[in-house]
């Protein structure tokens, strides 16, 4: 059913109205919390460690095949809290990083230093006056509902400014809205007509519920693309605006850059649905989430995307120095057609990761480019996990091994490397047909010389199977070889 722009404009105004309400509310609370004594916290992390990350992409060389790697370096990052609080209902909390930089580079460059402090977090966050609804408003961490056998979340994981209400509805239930704009202009006076820039607002919604041995979240979001037609979206330019290539390639379908690339309407809007599960008997924990995604509605249909994912883990916490877990995912994948649009659900900034598996992103501590960062969406699998061995004391180990085959037709990947080269929306070894394999092995270990500070040792190995010369051409594939990974390091958390 086709979308018109009176129900886009309605769509968009609803968020908008959101937003506004929300921060009508926060002003007229804020201003009625009573003035109470003000403490002052400080915490934080620095880590630094070496890495030996060998065969990048299983070839050494970036997604495009333009740059090769520097299979060693040495990184550091920090991050430093500071919570002000005033009773119990309000606070403030600033979160200031320098980010991960190899030595020798920014400003860890010799007698040349950069500037490189950035705001990570600043929010906002108090309780209205009589009641136990909390609001934070500010940049924050903004993740969708994810079961808690899985890291992250398979549609949005990151850190943006945002608007949101937690509202208590009953015992073990609450209601949790918000709204997000995680691109715009450079400035609100910008000159659209001369320089285009996209623009993304989010809403989100989900409902917790928890008993003692099962709990529940269905949730819902909507993201808004807005001023986002042209041949190249989400591509970084000299004024300023980010490079955000994987937003590109987790939002767009593929048929979008054939024909007139573009959308066809001023604003293109994407829904999700899912629901998050945990049941609990005695000593066995099952894990499960199911979401739906459909992107490009009401446009034309090469740039409509959508699609299903699904996970589960079953794990058994009887013993005493292991934490066996099993766990599998399917997620609907392309089919060969590309003018009906792409299967893949649609994302925004996706965390998602099991086991913290070497294959994908933000599942170990050291994990700053250093890991396989295959898709899981557009992909199925099955592995395993021996989490929190503890044969040593103060040494916490973990073992996973991962095994996962693409879902999607090869015509519509080599059609997009055709088109768009490779790299630019598929990449070899991270999205897979039909045909494609990966194998991942990692080995972690932490070892507390004090609660404070920890050693870091994490190993990796992935084995890509079966890449087609057909859809990444002879160069890459003659290339690829087994991955790689060893670091080791230091961690202080104060």
């Amino acid at each position: 059913m086709m979308m018109g722009r009176n129900t886009l404009a309605r769509a968009q105004a609803q968020v908008q109205t959101l937003a506004l309400a929300l921060a009508f509310l926060a002003v007229i609370w804020a201003g009625e919390v009573r003035a109470e004594p003000t403490q002052v916290r400080m915490s934080g992390e620095h880590y630094v460690y070496g890495a030996s990350f060998r065969n990048r992409n299983f070839t050494g060389w970036s997604t495009d095949g333009t740059q090769t790697e520097d299979a060693f370096a040495l990184w550091q990052r920090l991050r430093l809290r500071t919570d002000v609080t005033q009773g119990d209902s309000l606070g403030f909390s600033l979160w200031l990083q320098v980010n991960n930089t190899p030595w020798g580079n920014d400003y860890l460059t010799v007698d040349n230093p950069a500037v490189s402090v950035q705001v990570f977090k600043a929010y906002l966050q108090f309780r209205v006056p009589g009641t136990q609804a909390q609001i934070t408003a500010g940049k924050q961490t903004v993740t969708l509902p994810q079961s808690e056998a899985f890291w992250g979340s398979a549609v949005l994981d990151t850190e943006l400014g945002a608007l949101a209400a937690k509202i208590p509805l009953a015992e073990g239930a609450d209601l949790i809205l918000g709204y997000g704009r995680p691109l715009s202009y450079v400035n609100a006076l910008e000159d659209v007509a001369a320089s285009p820039r996209n623009i993304l607002d989010m809403a989100f919604l989900s409902l917790p519920y928890s008993s003692e041995a099962f709990s529940v979240t269905p949730w819902a979001a909507l993201a808004l693309s807005m001023n986002a037609p042209g041949a190249h979206p989400y591509v970084g330019s000299p004024d300023g605006a980010p490079d955000l290539g994987y937003i590109r390639q987790e939002l767009c379908s593929l048929g979008y850059f054939t024909g007139r690339p573009g959308y066809r309407q001023d604003t293109a809007p994407t829904l999700w649905g899912g629901a998050a599960f945990k049941l609990a008997v005695q000593d066995v924990g099952f894990y499960a989430d199911v979401i739906a995604g459909s992107g490009g509605l009401g446009d034309a249909g090469k740039n409509q995307r959508r699609g299903l994912f699904a996970d589960m883990a079953l794990e058994y916490t009887g013993f005493d120095r292991v934490t066996p877990r099993v766990f599998g995912w399917w997620s609907s994948g392309e089919d060969a057609d590309m003018a009906n649009g792409s299967e893949r659900m649609p994302a925004v900034v996706r965390t998602w990761n099991a086991g913290g598996s070497y294959l994908f992103s933000t599942g170990q501590t050291f994990d700053n480019t250093t890991s396989v960062n295959a898709s899981p969406i557009g992909a199925w699998g099955i592995g395993v996990t021996l989490d929190r061995m503890t044969l040593v004391e103060d040494l916490s180990s973990r073992l996973t091994a991962v095994y996962m085959r693409g879902t999607n037709d090869p015509a519509p990947l080599r059609r997009s490397v055709a088109l768009s080269g490779p790299g630019y929306m598929v990449s070899m070894g991270k999205n897979l047909s039909l045909n494609e394999y990966l194998m991942g092995v990692n080995f972690d270990h932490a070892y507390a010389i004090t609660p404070q500070l920890k050693v870091i040792v994490e190993t990796g190995f992935a084995h890509p199977g079966g890449l087609q010369k057909s859809i990444w051409g002879a160069r890459f594939v003659n290339a690829a070889q087994d991955s790689w990974k060893f670091a080791a390091g230091f961690l202080y958390s104060f």
